[in-house]
């Protein structure tokens, strides 16, 4: 079991809150706008995911990327495919988690 109140679980968890609100809400975007702020989701939630793996550890910051992979993903858009996207985020953060170095001590 991992410390829920470690600094760097606490800082993934607010991209994570962060990302899912940004997923769930860029749905009524134009395209290009909506492009760009997933290409930026996917690369801002796995560095952090990668940062937090490398400070506490693989297993804790798959488990903390798990738990939101629980989350319900209500789109503001009806053709927005926001709960793809979601997991298309997670699953790169869970990557970047895995292949994080041993945590420096």
């Amino acid at each position: 079991m991992h410390d829920p109140e470690n600094p760097a679980i606490v800082r993934l968890r607010a991209e994570l809150d962060a990302a899912w609100k940004g997923v769930v809400s860029v749905g009524a975007l134009d395209a290009a706008h909506r492009d760009r702020v997933v290409a930026y989701l996917q690369t801002a939630v796995p560095d952090s995911a990668g940062r937090a793996a490398r400070s506490v550890g693989q297993e804790a910051v798959v488990a903390e990327i798990r738990r939101f992979s629980e989350v319900e993903v209500v789109t503001s858009h009806p053709t927005w495919p926001a709960g793809t996207v979601w997991s298309a985020v997670l699953e790169t953060a869970v990557e970047a988690a895995r292949g994080a170095d041993a945590p420096v001590a």
